[in-house]
């Protein structure tokens, strides 16, 4: 299946626990995810928990800080198309804030006053 690039805020329900994550990608039948902490094996059960999304599949491959699942029922393509939507919101929304942050670094910020 055609998959959509993302690069956005996600949580993976795994047995150990509720990880943060990144979903790197997505498609109707499955989904590539990144995560900093230890990676399921294949064949795990996992809940992907992104953009409104609350959909199970399992772990078909682990690689570095990678992984890749496959859902157990396809997601309709309008949810795919969803999330895509809200994922390049939010990049804009992350590229304005630091356009933000960087103007306020630039013209000095507010500045903390020393006590005494």
């Amino acid at each position: 299946m055609p998959r959509v690039r993302l690069c956005i805020p996600a949580k993976v329900q795994m047995l150990h626990g509720l990880e943060n994550t990144l979903l790197d990608d997505l498609s109707q039948t499955g989904a590539r995810v990144t995560l900093a902490g230890r990676l399921p094996g294949a064949g795990a059960g996992v809940v992907v928990k992104a953009a409104g999304l609350d959909v199970f599949g399992n772990v078909v491959w682990a690689k570095g800080a990678r992984f890749g699942i496959v859902f157990e029922e396809p997601l309709p393509l309008h949810d795919v198309v969803n999330v895509r939507h809200l994922a390049d919101a939010y990049a804009e929304h992350e590229a304005e804030q630091m356009r933000r942050n960087a103007r306020m670094f630039v013209q000095g910020g507010p500045r903390l006053r020393r006590p005494g």
